[in-house]
């Protein structure tokens, strides 16, 4: 299989042994919504836990995912891109079922490290039907408790699934994912690798616990709600910050020290709380930017680049071989992903030469299609013939397509370049 196009890096970083691995992903949060992009001045979420990681490790503000939640996940447990799991869209199952074979992320360390980790997978799964509810377990997750289906009707009112069982819960869901994750470090005498998957601040837009939020005069009632959802959505994120500090302050002193924090948004902001420049053209379930790019902060453990804001292109597989090389597998390829480890350490690494997303499966969705771009230029090609094409550096929001007036001999050879690019996967 034909690997990535990556440019040599100058210099490899030595591989260090056996880190702990936090692995934490927001569910519809854009940078529209949370951190520092240029060109993007909306209303934040306070969010000062993640503005510290942030201040002491890496923002990456070119990390791709899949417009929806499902094929994201199902990218950076597999390292692969969805037409190859056939995993495109959020449809029922069988349609957004990862197949019993595929390899997911935390059996691939331990098989590759003599098992030196303990695994968990704590929230949201959303990859099996509801009659495979042991499907963490089997693909071989340590540890599962969490949000078995796409998401929850109430915060405050939700089912949990582990080992194959179900129960009801009425804790508050981003305070007890963490309170199960605090647990479950807690017993662990090895390096641990914990995927903390929060439903928030996926719908339904609510109000979290009041301990949890600044704005203590937010309205608890529906109507309110309904009338305005973006101090809620925000509120939200909010919460979720919070109860990360809690998470983080409940390490000790030598596990936070032996710890990299990576936290990711899983596809863009929702329509309903959207927010300029992403608003005007494509939000969540598009393959404009506000859809497909997202959030990616690394901090902690070997990540000696404090304080960067990093541009290097990454896409969603890459996750799985980041993450595998970082616990020492040995490997920093792995499918259609390539590990971006050397960047913690050297903004001179290599660096990939493009990424790729996708949506398909969905029924009457013009949104369905692909898109590929390189360092400066990207193509939107949907399956309904609709192509558009942009200069990124001139151009970060997509506001004028290309393809509408005759290409400069420039672009049309990066147009060439990108579906060639393409056709090669």
């Amino acid at each position: 299989m034909e690997q990535p196009e990556v440019e040599e890096p100058d210099t490899m970083e030595p591989t260090s042994a056996f880190p702990n691995i936090v692995f934490i992903i927001a569910d519809d949060m854009g940078w529209d919504a949370f951190g520092n992009y240029a060109g993007i001045n909306g209303t934040k979420a306070n969010t000062p836990t993640l503005d510290s990681l942030a201040q002491d490790g890496i923002t990456f503000t070119n990390f791709w995912v899949n417009p929806t939640c499902a094929p994201t996940r199902a990218a950076m447990l597999t390292g692969k891109y969805g037409f190859r799991t056939g995993i495109g869209g959020v449809q029922t199952s069988p349609a957004a079922t990862l197949a019993d074979n595929e390899t997911i992320l935390h059996d691939y360390i331990n098989t590759n490290t003599n098992n030196e980790y303990a695994t968990a997978l704590i929230g949201k799964w959303h990859l099996s039907s509801a009659r495979e509810l042991n499907a963490p377990e089997n693909f071989g997750v340590g540890f599962y408790s969490g949000i078995f289906r796409g998401s929850i009707s109430d915060y405050f009112n939700w089912t949990e699934t582990s080992d194959g069982t179900q129960q009801d819960i009425s804790t508050y869901a981003t305070t007890h994912l963490v309170n199960q994750s605090i647990d479950w470090i807690e017993e662990q005498t090895k390096p641990f690798f914990l995927w903390l998957a929060f439903n928030a601040p996926h719908t339904p837009f609510h109000r979290p616990p009041l301990d949890l939020i600044t704005d203590q005069s937010l309205a608890d009632n529906q109507a309110a709600i309904t009338t305005n959802p973006m101090p809620y959505y925000l509120a939200a994120i909010e919460a979720m910050d919070k109860e990360i500090g809690r998470l983080i302050a409940s390490m000790t002193d030598a596990q936070r020290a032996n710890t990299i924090f990576i936290f990711v948004g899983d596809n863009g902001t929702p329509p309903q709380v959207a927010q300029a420049p992403y608003i005007e053209n494509g939000t969540k379930s598009t393959l404009f930017q506000g859809g497909i790019n997202t959030p990616l902060i690394v901090s902690g453990k070997n990540v000696t680049r404090k304080n960067i804001t990093e541009t290097a292109l990454m896409q969603a597989p890459d996750i799985f071989a980041t993450l595998a090389d970082m616990a020492g597998t040995g490997s920093s390829t792995y499918q259609d992903g390539v590990s971006f480890k050397p960047l913690f350490t050297d903004e001179n690494a290599g660096k990939r030469a493009f990424v790729y997303s996708e949506q398909f499966g969905n029924d009457l969705n013009d949104n369905d299609g692909y898109t590929i771009r390189n360092a400066n230029y990207k193509l939107i090609s949907l399956q309904n013939g609709t192509e558009y094409f942009y200069n990124l550096s001139t151009d970060p929001f997509e506001k004028i397509n290309l393809l509408a007036t005759s290409l400069s001999t420039e672009a049309q050879q990066h147009l060439d370049q990108l579906r060639e690019m393409k056709e090669s996967l």
